[in-house]
């Protein structure tokens, strides 16, 4: 209703309240009461254009296509230039959503594109705006050209990262703000320090908090009585250049392999874990630096849910990935739950984090972690990978799914399009037990089966 009823405003609801899909239901709506020809959906993450395409499809009717996306014959996807994204924009698009990116939007040949296009593109929505929130960056400076829209939305549970000015981007976008940067920090900020030019504090924000409310949309998971116990969202990553390419060397091992062995169950396994570890983390199989984009995903996650209060439980059942954020999220506070630590220190880590406000962020595997504790100090989850079993995904889920929980529980299970990823989720889905081979020898034939059929497809 406050979609329909207002053309360009905010939605600011907490991460994993479904932002993407009252996206996709508002366009449908617009498209039947309205009109709508064309949606446009920027990501601020690149990684997600993968993730909006599987939730239009799932939920949808309605055609999409991501703007330079190429598949060929064997299923493999490759992006055009953004030149040829531009000259795309000025064709005909039949699909109703159009997908891309916010780095697109930093081409003066895509920026004119549409701008000019005769594709009647209606509604724009912005995703992860609190990343284009600098706008004397190429992206920035250039989304602040693309106004001549009526419907302009802009979501993120984290409009203000660190400072009030922040926010200007996203109001200034959707028309909220009407003022230039400079008269919005002096409305704002206090200036002081070296030659009076440096921002040493805020005022006026009773007045920034009005405006924001007036042009946005907010629900806390606290207030939502009725909002279900537990929210899994299956979040499919695109994967960066570089992580795709390490993919695809894993794989063509795999297929020069599968030339020369049985395809007996234990090989099956053997190689789909080197495909898992490979999505994962790519350090456990080189000594490149190649960060996985899953790694990144987590990163960006661990930024707004913190960033809203709450704590996060990163769970995988490799160590390796785990070490790596260990480093890249020390402004957190991290503490470990892994193999490599005794039972005693895991132990310690969890009652920190339980009842230490200073502990952010807890790494554990699935092994270590991943039944017998409570840690629902976090009301959010990040899965980098899964077991092999639904059975024991609830488990570590339950970490922060308890009974004696006041507030929702969000999993998020990140996901590489094309990749090992999807089987073992299809797996998960219809509950194969992988780990009964592991634990006493007896394997599903199913389960396995679907794993033999994609490491077949590879060849």
């Amino acid at each position: 209703t406050f979609g329909l009823n207002n053309d360009s405003w905010l939605l600011l609801d907490d991460p994993g309240m479904g932002k993407t899909l009252q996206m996709i239901y508002l366009a449908e709506e617009l498209k039947e009461q309205k009109g709508l020809e064309h949606c446009l959906i920027i990501c601020g993450i690149n990684t997600l254009k993968a993730n909006w395409k599987k939730e239009i499809k799932k939920y949808s009717t309605l055609s999409c296509r991501v703007l330079g996306e190429k598949i060929n014959k064997k299923g493999k996807i490759s992006y055009a230039s953004t030149k040829e994204r531009a000259n795309e924009l000025f064709n005909p698009i039949d699909a109703f959503f159009i997908i891309t990116n916010i780095e697109t939007i930093r081409s003066d040949e895509v920026l004119q594109a549409l701008k000019t296009t005769k594709n009647n593109i209606g509604m724009i929505v912005l995703d992860e705006a609190h990343k284009v929130k600098n706008p004397s960056s190429q992206q920035g400076h250039n989304l602040l050209k693309l106004t001549n829209y009526q419907h302009k939305i802009a979501l993120t549970g984290t409009l203000i990262m660190n400072k009030p000015i922040d926010a200007y981007s996203a109001l200034k976008w959707v028309g909220a703000e009407k003022a230039n940067l400079s008269n919005f920090k002096s409305q704002y900020c206090v200036y002081g320090g070296f030659g009076g030019h440096q921002i040493i504090g805020y005022k006026n924000l009773d007045l920034l908090k009005e405006e924001i409310n007036r042009y946005s949309l907010r629900r806390r998971k606290e207030d939502l009585k009725d909002f279900p116990k537990k929210m899994v969202v299956n979040e499919v990553i695109e994967m960066s250049d570089a992580h795709k390419a390490f993919y695809e060397n894993v794989k063509d091992g795999v297929k020069e392999e599968c030339d020369k062995i049985d395809l007996n169950a234990n090989n099956v396994l053997a190689m789909t874990t080197r495909l898992r570890q490979a999505t994962s983390c790519p350090s456990i199989l080189t000594t490149s630096e190649i960060l996985s984009s899953k790694i990144e995903r987590a990163i960006d996650l661990v930024e707004e849910i913190v960033e809203n209060g709450d704590k996060v439980v990163i769970m995988s059942t490799f160590k390796e990935p785990l070490q790596v954020l260990y480093k890249l999220l020390k402004l957190y506070n991290p503490l470990l739950g892994t193999g490599d630590l005794t039972d005693a220190e895991v132990s310690n880590n969890v009652d920190l984090f339980q009842t230490d406000s200073k502990y952010k962020v807890f790494l554990g595997t699935t092994a270590k972690c991943g039944t017998g504790i409570t840690l629902n100090a976090a009301s959010y989850m990040i899965c980098i990978d899964t077991p092999w079993t639904s059975a024991l995904q609830e488990q570590v889920e339950d970490r922060i799914n308890r009974i004696t929980n006041t507030k929702p529980a969000f999993i998020y299970r990140l996901i590489c399009e094309g990749t090992i990823d999807e089987v073992v989720e299809q797996i998960i889905e219809v509950k194969q037990a992988i780990s009964e081979f592991i634990v006493d020898d007896k394997a599903d034939a199913r389960a396995i089966n679907i794993l033999k059929n994609y490491i077949q497809d590879l060849i």
